[in-house]
């Protein structure tokens, strides 16, 4: 999928086995739903133009207001996003020592 696909209204995309949905909301900004329409949050375009000629996407987790990660990857920012929602743990333990 290329950035031109995010211009339909609606995507589907699948991942880790499963189908996850990009709905359009407006100019530059996607919900990421997953295939119950539960709300894993937004993607959006930062920049039409970034470092590499390559558009500038940015991802919101819900309740945030602000991009938590930025890049020209939009599949890969999704990823993480639903990775977040699969499994809100780091596997690394979030920087927590053992007591």
């Amino acid at each position: 999928m290329s950035a031109s696909e995010l211009e339909q209204s609606s995507i589907r995309y699948t991942y880790r086995d499963r189908i996850f949905h990009l709905d359009k909301v407006s100019a530059g900004l996607w919900t990421v739903y997953d295939e119950g329409r539960a709300d894993l949050g937004k993607l959006v375009r930062v920049a039409p133009e970034g470092e590499e000629h390559e558009p500038v996407f940015g991802i919101i987790f819900p309740g945030q207001v602000e991009t938590a990660l930025e890049g020209s990857d939009w599949r890969g920012l999704v990823a993480a996003l639903i990775n977040t929602s699969i499994d809100p743990t780091p596997s690394w333990g979030g920087g927590q020592g053992a007591a």
